[in-house]
């Protein structure tokens, strides 16, 4: 009888051992946002004026009905930049391996739209020693290393805006879930949907970020229309050593015909049936002790298509840097920052002659920030986008649409504030 009891007791105890590992589990929760509201005066001016065209001095992607010499009025705005709401949190199952989440959202405290939910850094996964790896929508390792050149917790209107975008007034920054058929398709600065990421531990300093955007809307080819495989392939090197760190990413985009958005043909056409789009980009930065902070970007990108229409355009590369100079005095920041994006090459089907004459810009600004606490700064900023004759590149958010040679002129003033509490429960 005894025997049996015993035998009684240790099977019950074997039957509970699972939720006894289960209680010690934890699941951490965070609620966090970043609110950073600019209050500027913003207009363009020196538009090029009604008349150029390709064959007297402008550039061969832009038509001559382009050339407008229409100027935005000056008005004062509010603008929202990346101001932001979210959750995220952790399911610890053991020392080796965790569930990770999170629910992130715009918010504009300006009141202007878009306010959508989980319109921003959302995915679910797995992390462990290992390294983490999800699934969701998410900024690609090509956009996430331009996060942290800026001198404020956010970007905003007087943030790089010639790097990882081509002008032609496409969008600075976009979320897609994929090819769009429109301008975002040509930009390289992506929160990017029906996406999977890896991100690896550091070792000795060095660590990687792959991504993929899978090929959702592939199609099947008709007697009018090709198939056509949409991807988008993203990753990244790190390397940081105490005050000095160097990134580099390559990103490629396939069939998504950015190359339609900067002069060249339509895409997805039998004549014109598939495409690929890259960019490379290398980053680098010094701290020093002093409160002195270097970063600077410079970056190569290339639309390639499969044209077969003679005189179109098949081929446009381009280049650009950016460096941002940041010098602290305790609660006090100063900042300036010079962006230049060059003309670049371009190419016909054919080999005809061509030109990219007027399709480069230039940007600067300076910037005052006061920390009122680890949480909370007030800033200060004045900024200048100004396109070569043919250029359209605007600064984001943009005020509208710029037309080809005008510059983009503001100042502001604003203020940012963060928050994050987390809560931590035994399941």
């Amino acid at each position: 009888m005894r025997t049996r009891l015993i035998a009684s007791a240790i099977s019950g105890l074997t039957m509970l051992l699972p939720f006894a590992a289960a209680a010690q589990q934890t699941t951490e929760v965070h609620i966090y946002g970043t609110l950073l509201p600019f209050l500027d005066d913003v207009r363009t001016l020196g538009a090029t004026p009604a008349g150029l065209s390709p064959a007297s001095g402008g550039a061969t992607q832009v038509p001559g009905t382009a050339y407008t010499g229409a100027n935005l009025p000056a008005r004062f705005r509010i603008s929202s930049g990346t101001s932001n709401i979210g959750f995220k949190g952790s399911l610890t199952l053991s020392d080796q391996l965790k569930v990770i989440w999170q629910v992130e959202s715009s918010v504009s405290p300006d009141g202007d739209p878009p306010n959508n939910l989980a319109g921003r850094n959302t995915a679910v996964g797995l992390a462990g020693t290992w390294g983490t790896v999800f699934y969701g929508l998410w900024d690609t390792p090509y956009k996430y290393p331009t996060v942290f050149v800026t001198p404020i917790r956010g970007l905003t209107v007087y943030d790089n805006a010639v790097t990882a975008n081509p002008g032609f007034n496409v969008p600075g920054t976009t979320t897609q879930s994929g090819r769009a058929a429109g301008k975002a398709d040509a930009a390289f600065s992506r929160r990017q949907g029906n996406s999977v990421q890896y991100w690896s531990p550091t070792f000795y300093g060095l660590s990687l970020r792959l991504a993929a955007s899978v090929n959702e809307g592939k199609t099947t080819r008709t007697a009018t229309a090709p198939s056509i495989d949409p991807w988008i392939w993203s990753g990244l090197v790190t390397w940081e050593s105490g005050p000095f760190g160097v990134r580099y990413s390559h990103e490629r985009h396939v069939d998504y015909f950015g190359l339609a958005q900067l002069g060249g043909s339509a895409g997805a056409t039998n004549a014109n049936p598939h495409s690929h789009d890259d960019g490379d980009e290398l980053i680098a930065w010094y701290a020093a002790p002093t409160g002195t902070k270097l970063s600077v970007i410079g970056e190569r990108l290339g639309y390639t298509t499969e044209d077969s229409v003679a005189g179109a355009v098949d081929r446009y590369e381009r280049y650009s840097f950016y460096a941002l100079v940041q010098q602290r005095f305790g609660p006090h920041q100063l900042w300036g920052a010079f962006g230049r994006a060059f003309p670049g090459d371009v190419h016909v089907v054919g080999g005809g002659a061509a030109t990219t004459n007027g399709l480069g810009a230039s940007q600067w600004s300076l910037g005052y920030t006061y920390s009122l606490a680890k949480t909370a700064d007030i800033y200060a900023a004045y900024y200048e986008l100004a396109n070569d004759r043919s250029g359209a590149y605007a600064v984001f958010p943009s005020p509208g649409t710029v037309a080809p040679g005008a510059s983009t002129r503001g100042f502001g003033l604003g203020i940012l504030y963060t928050f994050d509490a987390s809560w931590t429960f035994p399941l």
